[in-house]
C-alpha cells in the first residue's frame, strides 16, 4: 500500500508537476480501496497559478484531528442539563468525564501515533482532551501518511501550499481521525473590526491621546460605563463621561473571560515574562500576572484602558498555543476584545488571551482546542470568520466543532462575531462590505455549539446620559443559513431555518456600528518599550458586538454563581417565554425590528439580522431565577 501509492505520486509528480485527480484513479489498483477521505478534502483555488509541487524536503507542523466517541450523544446531553426533573438538570462536565465519555480511547490514540511514527513524524505531542495530535515532518512524510498532493499556488503575489487530494487514511484508522490539518497555508481567516469615517479619527497615524471628542450625551462615541448605562446595567452618572457609577447588577468579578488572538501581546514587564520563541511542539507557553504601567503592547494598551476608565486591574493569562510570533498586525482587535468586554463587565476574575502562531485554520484550531482542554475561562469571545465553505473542505469546520462542544458540555461559552459583510459570504477582497459575495454565512459563527453576535446601530436617550433608546439591524451584521451546519435543539420553533434542519445565525447582537455607538479604545503601545499607546475612537465592526455580548453575559455568570451552563439553550428559553410588558416581544432582550442586511430585514421576534436582540442585563438576570432555577 504505502509503496505503491508512493510510487504513483512520485511519476505524477515528476511528470506532471501534480498529480491530477483525474488520473490518480486510473493508476491505482487494490491500494485505493484500501484509503479513506478524512474530513480533509482536496482544495480548489481560484485565480491561482500552479507553480509546481512542494519540495519533499520542506518542513510540514500538521494537527491530526481524532473522532469524538458518542458524538450523537452531545446533544442529548446538553438538552437534559436544561430539563427540569432530569437527573443531569444543571449540571456541566467536567473535562475528565468528557474525556471518559467522548473522548478517543487510549488506544485509537496509541494507533494514530504509532501510524505517524512511521512515517517519519517527529516532536508527536497529544493534546490533553486527546482530540488533536501535533507532529512535525516533511512534505514527503505527509504525502505518504495520507495519500495525498502538495503543490504550491501564486495568488494574488502571495506563494499558496494546498493539497490538491483529499488526505486519506487506511482503513484501519477511518474511525480514529477526523481531518489533517496544517496542509495549507492559507489565512482564511479575518478580523471583523470596523472603523469610523467620522472626522474625530484619523486613524492614521494614531491620534494623541485626548484627541477624541470628550463624551456628550448621544455621542458615536461610548466609554466602558456608557455602554454599561445603554444596556441595563449601570444607573447614568451626574455627568456624560462619569466613570463612578452605581451598578444594577454585579460586575463579573467571579467570572474568567477571555478571547482567541494571535500574534505578539507585548509583555507584562517590558523584557520580562515574555514569550521565547521555540521550533518545538508541545507544552504550550504560559504568561501570567497583572497588567501595569511596565507592561508592554497589547497588556500595556488594557491597563491604560482600565487605568484612564477607573476600572479595577484584572489579572490576565497568556496562553501561547504554538510557536509565538512577533505579528503585532492584530494589535488593535485584541485590543478591542479585551478591553470593551472587560469595560461593560466592569471587573472579571481573570483575563485569558489564548494565542495562535498565525490566522490559518490549523494555528487557530490548536488555540480553540486549548481553551476548551484548559476549562478556565468560563467565555471566550472570537471576532475572526471565514466562508464556511472553506474550513467545511479543509476540515477544521469538524475539528473546531468538537472542541466547541467540548467547551459547551463543560459550561462554557463561546461568543463569535457573526461577521461584516451581511448576509453575504466573507471573501477577500470584499470583506466587510455588505452584500459584496454570495448569500452564505460566517464560520466559527455558524458552529451550532458557539453564540453568534450580529451587530446594531445602538442610538441612546440625548436627554438622559446615554440610557437605552432603539437599536438598528447594521446594514454589514452577518445573518443566513448555513449550508453545512445543522440545526441545534434550542433552535426549533423560534428559528425558521430550523423545520429544515438547517443552523440559523445570529443568535444575538449589541452595538457595533463604528459611527453611532463605536468604542473609545487604547491602542498602539510599542510591544517592545511600551510606548505610544493613545486613544482611538469609533472602532466597531461584530468584533465590538461579540466580546460586548460576552462581557455582558459575565455579570449574569456572576450573579448566578457561574452555573448557568452553556448559554444557548438557557437564551432561547427564556426569550420563549411571556413578554414582560406592551411592546415587547422577547423576554431579556431588546428586539430590534428594523434595518436589514442584505438579503434579510429585522423584524419582530428573532430574525437573521439580529437574532434575539440585544442584551438587557439587568432584564435577563431578574428572569432567570423563577425560570431556571438550578
Amino acid at each position: 500500500m504505502q509503496t505503491q501509492s508512493t510510487c504513483v505520486r512520485s511519476l505524477c509528480n515528476r511528470f506532471f508537476g501534480l498529480c491530477p485527480a483525474v488520473l490518480l484513479p486510473l493508476m491505482l489498483t487494490t491500494a485505493q480501496a484500501q484509503w479513506v477521505s478524512t474530513g480533509t478534502k482536496a482544495l480548489t483555488l481560484t485565480n491561482a497559478t500552479l507553480i509546481g509541487a512542494v519540495p519533499p524536503s520542506t518542513p510540514m507542523h500538521i494537527n491530526v484531528g481524532l473522532k469524538i466517541r458518542n458524538a450523537s450523544e452531545i446533544q442529548t446531553t446538553l438538552k437534559r442539563m436544561v430539563t427540569v426533573g432530569d437527573s443531569l438538570y444543571g449540571t456541566s462536565l467536567t473535562t475528565e468525564q468528557f474525556i471518559a465519555q467522548y473522548a478517543p480511547t487510549a488506544a485509537q490514540v496509541q494507533a494514530v501515533e504509532n501510524y505517524l511514527s512511521s512515517y517519519g513524524f517527529k516532536n508527536l505531542s497529544i493534546e490533553g482532551n486527546q482530540l488533536l495530535i501535533q507532529a512535525d515532518g516533511t512534505a514527503a512524510d505527509v504525502e505518504a501518511a495520507f495519500n495525498t498532493a502538495l503543490a504550491k499556488f501564486s495568488q494574488n503575489g502571495a506563494t499558496i501550499i494546498a493539497n490538491t487530494l483529499d488526505a486519506q487514511v487506511p482503513q484501519s484508522l477511518s474511525g480514529s481521525v477526523l481531518a489533517v490539518l496544517g496542509l495549507n497555508n492559507i489565512k482564511a481567516m479575518r478580523s471583523t473590526l470596523r472603523k469610523s469615517t467620522d472626522p474625530c479619527d484619523p486613524l492614521i497615524p494614531y491620534p494623541a491621546p485626548g484627541s477624541c471628542p470628550p463624551p456628550a450625551v448621544a455621542n458615536s462615541t461610548f466609554t466602558p460605563q456608557q455602554y454599561q448605562i445603554a444596556y441595563d446595567a449601570a444607573y447614568p452618572g451626574t455627568t456624560p463621561g462619569a466613570t463612578s457609577l452605581k451598578q444594577k447588577i454585579t460586575s463579573a468579578c467571579n467570572t474568567a473571560i477571555g478571547s482567541i488572538a494571535e500574534g505578539n501581546m507585548g509583555c507584562l514587564n517590558k523584557s520580562t515574562n515574555c514569550p521565547v520563541p521555540t521550533s518545538s511542539t508541545g507544552k504550550e507557553i504560559v504568561v501570567s500576572g497583572t497588567p501595569s504601567a511596565y507592561s508592554t503592547g497589547v497588556i500595556r494598551d488594557l491597563y491604560n484602558y482600565e487605568t484612564n476608565y477607573k476600572l479595577p486591574i484584572d489579572p490576565l493569562t497568556i496562553v501561547y498555543a504554538g510557536i509565538p510570533s512577533p505579528d503585532t498586525a492584530g494589535a488593535i482587535e485584541w485590543d478591542l476584545d479585551s478591553q470593551t468586554s472587560i469595560g461593560i463587565a466592569q471587573q472579571v476574575s481573570r483575563y485569558y488571551f489564548y494565542v495562535s502562531t498565525s490566522l490559518t485554520d490549523s494555528d487557530l484550531a490548536l488555540a480553540i482546542d486549548k481553551y476548551a482542554e484548559d476549562n478556565k475561562a468560563k467565555l471566550m469571545s472570537i471576532s475572526l470568520g471565514e466562508c464556511e465553505f472553506f474550513p467545511y473542505v479543509d476540515g477544521s469546520m469538524l475539528v473546531d466543532d468538537e472542541a466547541f462542544a467540548e467547551a459547551a458540555l463543560q459550561g462554557q461559552t463561546t461568543f463569535v462575531s457573526s461577521d461584516d459583510n451581511g448576509s453575504a459570504c466573507p471573501v477577500a477582497p470584499t470583506n466587510g462590505v455588505p452584500g459584496s459575495g454570495a448569500p452564505d454565512v460566517s464560520y466559527p459563527a455558524s458552529s451550532p455549539y458557539v453564540i453568534a453576535v450580529g451587530a446594531t446601530d445602538l442610538f441612546t436617550n440625548s436627554n438622559s446620559n446615554y440610557t437605552y433608546d432603539y437599536e438598528l439591524g447594521a446594514e454589514f451584521s452577518g445573518g443566513g443559513n448555513s449550508g453545512f451546519e445543522t440545526s441545534p435543539f434550542w433552535e426549533n420553533g423560534v428559528v425558521p431555518s430550523a423545520t429544515a434542519g438547517a443552523r440559523g445565525l445570529p443568535d444575538t447582537a449589541m452595538c457595533g456600528e463604528p459611527n453611532f455607538c463605536g468604542a473609545i479604545i487604547y491602542t498602539g503601545a510599542d510591544p517592545k518599550t511600551g510606548s505610544g499607546s493613545s486613544q482611538l475612537c469609533c472602532v466597531g465592526g461584530t468584533s465590538l458586538s461579540s466580546p460586548l455580548a460576552m462581557g455582558a453575559y459575565g455579570r449574569i455568570e456572576t450573579a448566578h454563581s457561574n452555573n448557568r451552563g452553556f448559554a444557548g439553550p438557557l437564551i432561547y428559553q427564556l426569550s420563549s417565554g411571556p413578554a414582560p410588558g406592551p411592546g415587547q416581544t422577547i423576554r431579556g432582550f431588546n428586539d430590534v425590528v428594523a434595518g436589514a442586511n442584505g438579503l434579510y430585514n429585522a423584524t419582530p421576534g428573532w430574525d437573521y439580522v439580529t437574532g434575539l436582540g440585544s442584551w438587557d442585563i439587568l432584564a435577563i438576570d431578574k428572569i432567570i431565577p423563577s425560570t431556571y432555577s438550578h
